[in-house]
């Protein structure tokens, strides 16, 4: 090397010698264009500035250069949000070392470096600034922190100095929503558009044992484009996979970003199968009206029956909401659904909607405060067929379909409800025109707050009006009689009623220690009946239209006296019930229809009712008495177990359960209260942990201990097992219309074989059938890492209600449900019928 070139180039080494060299850790440095390019904020010491910071060139233009200057005061595009800066926004800088270059006006901060400005922080070992060129690179373990608390990897990092715009080499985005991002190449442009080329996106965390496993699930794209500003992420050239392994390809492909929650879109598609319709495929479609108000478009495509067109609407206002729900179709080939009982009978009954071409459903519901006390609201049901909900799956299966509108009222001592009824029968079995109309319903109660005659008193009061075109039967066995083998359960005609009653109580505890408490009630109804001419039937209902009044009352007496033992393992309560009911006879059985109080069970939990009917269209009459021993014992350790065991007697009077068969619906026949002396009745419930529990109710013979009912319900969690059954079996009811033995018992179960793969599976086993009518198998994976669900479900039900191709069949259903965090869910599904018809059973159990 020439002399000439020494000098040179140690003038040049010379020119571009750091003015300082911080060889200690530099703290509270901030950067304030608008005094100088450089100049130490508030918390520098004074000495620090005059020392290392020399004044810029003159020519330096601070308020194009100068970081906090360059930001201005305007408003920019941070995380789909408008923000304003802050243009008081100062930088706060940490290095090992800083070294700044006159002649080339950039800034290099060695590491490692921490940079905080306006919200967002800048790690890295190394920070170049070009003040010429406004450019920020970082390189070398370079984490960026936005402002929503998004993160940003990379080896190296292209920035403006404000953090908006630059270019990512290796880069891996985390999100505040547990979502990532990854790139061989990434840019960032006007601060609200990142691009990443050969991206990766998933909603799964990685790996702990093996970082370097594919996630469960990932997008890969030749390009990932982010926009902020809309909230959505584009994919082009998009491959779907699965635990590593490739399962989809789309050339387009969007979602919202993962913190929208909700967003206009495409959601995603469901497919299945069924024999009447034909392969289907649904694509939804959500429409974010505004931010309390959205649609969902879901037309869906038949391969058998054209395009049915679904829809949902939503609003939300301050005091309620309300939505609405429609389907309509035209359908190409009706006959598909056209079966009949038997073809040759001409005057079989239709099941199926027959040879419709245009069929719909329609439901709104909703509620709204009128104030803190005060709500009224609806639900309402309407359908052009009541096959059309179970052909198209809409809305879930269902059997019964209840329209009503209501208002509510609740006070501190009091409850308030009136609503009107309209019932829509849902299986083959129902006729629209021996459903009745229902309107009003009324139902008031008050508690007295207080006391009257040291005791507590409480108001009720109940008003019902309904219509039935044609009256409802039932078959059942009396032996005698022209026709004393129907019951109406449902009589045609109008039928209004108007009931009050009040009742008082008082508990006394003498001085050792038996609890006395006398009661009383008066009860009061005004009723009004026309029933049509098809409803005067036998001995009953043959007063035509009629008003009257029927009032009961009554006074009794409890008797308790529990005694309590202490052992070491609990304590133990033994605990004798005695009780007596005094009132006169009931009046006009058979009178009127009993539309309320047809569904009677007496248990252990009706032993101690005051009126075991369980409506209001009957009142039980005659003096009663009920006894009954109650134990309970309660461990150390929390467990319980509870017994109970008792009987009713009728003392004098009528027995309003003896005379069910002057009742229209033959209530209080084989009840096990119909004879003197009842059926004994038992009950237990053990709780030994708060993950095991068993109950149970018994009726038993009065005579043989013959067993009349039993339910036996119980459930269990141990460890990775979860257990439920229900069992229950009822003698025969011959005069009731039940000639036989009805048990059958219902269980289910869930294994978790690790802890996110799950087996599960449930049956329910008919005896009358000698066969499983439902069994469901299936298994799931549960949520796996917060980011995946899988789940399989196969059922096979044995259905003699809601099929209207067939009548008696085994439907076979499959479900695959996929749930993906922040895509949505994949759902298909495929269902087919074997015939098992038998016309002779189906039409004797079938009356018309």
């Amino acid at each position: 090397m020439t002399l000439a070139t020494r000098r040179s180039a140690l003038h040049r080494a010379r020119k571009a010698r750091p003015v300082a060299v911080l060889t200690s850790r530099i703290a509270a440095l901030s950067l304030l264009g608008s005094a100088s390019l450089l100049a130490l904020g508030a918390t520098a010491s004074a000495q620090v500035a005059n020392e290392f910071i020399p004044a810029p060139p003159k020519q330096q233009n601070a308020k194009s250069r100068g970081l906090p200057n360059a930001l201005g005061g305007g408003a920019v595009v941070d995380g789909g949000s408008l923000q304003r800066r802050d243009p008081n926004a100062r930088m706060l800088m940490e290095a090992k070392e800083l070294v700044y270059d006159y002649n080339t006006e950039v800034v290099t901060a060695v590491g490692p470096v921490d940079i905080y400005y306006d919200g967002r922080a800048l790690q890295a070992e190394r920070v170049i600034y070009d003040q010429k060129k406004n450019r920020v690179r970082a390189a070398g373990n370079v984490k960026l922190t936005e402002r929503d608390g998004t993160i940003v990897y990379a080896d190296s990092l292209d920035l403006t100095d404000d953090f908006r715009d630059g270019f990512v080499d290796s880069l891996r985005v985390q999100t505040t929503d547990r979502t990532r991002f990854a790139a061989a190449r990434g840019r960032r442009e006007e601060g609200k558009l990142s691009v990443f080329d050969r991206g990766v996106y998933t909603a799964c965390e990685p790996c702990r044992e093996n970082p370097e496993k594919p996630p469960l699930w990932q997008i890969k794209a030749k390009r990932i484009i982010f926009r902020e500003d809309e909230k959505m992420v584009y994919y082009e050239d998009a491959t779907f996979e699965l635990w590593g392994h490739p399962i989809a390809w789309l050339p387009f492909f969007s979602h919202p970003d993962p913190s929208v929650k909700r967003k206009s879109g495409f959601l995603a598609p469901s497919v299945g199968h069924a024999s009447d319709i034909g392969y289907t495929i649904e694509t939804p479609y959500f429409w974010a009206i505004a931010p309390n108000m959205d649609a969902t478009l879901s037309p869906m495509f038949t391969s058998k029956q054209g395009v049915m067109m679904k829809g949902e609407f939503r609003h939300r206002l301050i005091d309620g909401a309300y939505s609405i729900r429609a389907a309509g179709i035209h359908q190409l080939d009706a006959d598909e659904f056209n079966d009949k009982l038997d073809s040759s009978d001409p005057n079989s009954l239709t099941v199926g909607p027959g040879d419709k071409k245009n069929r719909w459903a329609f439901s709104t519901e909703g509620r709204f405060d009128i104030n803190d006390k005060w709500a009224f609201g609806w639900d309402v049901n309407l359908y052009s067929d009541k096959w059309v909900r179970g052909d198209y799956s809409l809305w879930g299966s269902s059997r019964t379909a209840v329209s009503t509108l209501y208002l509510q009222g609740q006070g501190d001592r009091s409850w308030f409800d009136l609503r009107g009824y309209h019932f829509y029968g849902m299986t083959r079995f129902d006729r629209q025109d021996r459903l009745p109309n229902v309107a009003p319903v009324l139902d008031y109660n008050y508690v007295f707050e207080d006391p009257v005659q040291g005791g507590e008193l409480a108001f009720n009061l109940n008003a019902t009006s309904l219509y039935r075109e044609e009256s409802e039967y039932r078959r059942g066995r009396l032996g005698v009689g022209p026709r004393n083998d129907v019951a109406v359960i449902g009589a045609a005609g109008t039928y209004s009623r108007l009931s009050a009653d009040a009742q008082w109580r008082r508990r006394f505890i003498d001085p050792i220690g038996q609890v006395w408490t006398p009661f009383a009630f008066v009860r009061g109804d005004l009723i009004y009946t026309n029933p049509d001419d098809d409803a005067r039937l036998g001995p009953f209902l043959d007063n035509g239209q009629d008003a009257l009044l029927r009032g009961m009352a009554g006074v009794g007496l409890e008797y308790r006296y529990p005694f309590v033992a202490q052992s070491s393992y609990g304590t133990h309560q033994i605990e004798p019930i005695a009780q007596i009911l005094l009132r006169p006879n009931e009046t006009n059985i058979g009178d009127l229809p009993n539309e309320d109080a047809q569904s009677l069970t007496f248990d252990d939990t009706t032993l101690f009712a005051w009126d075991k009917f369980s409506g209001y269209d009957r009142v039980e009459g005659g003096s009663r008495a009920n006894v009954g021993l109650q134990y309970t014992l309660t461990t150390n350790s929390g467990a319980m177990f509870n017994v109970m065991f008792g009987q009713s007697y009728h003392l004098f009077g009528r027995n309003s359960f003896e005379k069910g068969g002057l009742d229209a619906t033959r209530t209080g026949l084989d009840s096990g209260l119909e004879t003197t002396r009842s059926d004994y009745v038992a009950g237990f419930t053990i709780v030994p942990t708060t993950n095991f529990a068993i109950g149970t109710h018994f009726r038993l013979d009065e005579d043989s201990f013959a067993v009349r009912s039993a339910e036996i319900e119980g459930r269990a969690t141990l460890d990775r097992f979860q257990a439920n059954v229900a069992y229950g079996r009822y003698d025969r009811q011959a005069k009731l219309g039940y000639d036989d033995i009805r048990e059958g018992v219902l269980a289910g179960a869930r294994v978790f074989v690790t802890k996110d793969l799950y087996v599960g599976g449930g049956a329910r086993y008919n005896f009358d059938r000698n066969e499983f009518d439902r069994t469901q198998v299936g298994f799931g994976v549960n949520n796996i890492q917060d980011c995946i669900s899988l789940a399989f479900d196969y059922i096979r039900e044995y259905d003699v209600d809601t099929s209207a191709s067939r009548l008696d069949s085994i439907d076979h259903r499959f479900l695959l449900r996929v749930d993906l965090r922040t895509l949505g869910s994949v759902s298909a599904s495929t269902s087919s019928s074997s015939d098992v018809f038998d016309s002779e059973s189906s039409r004797a159990n079938t009356l018309q």
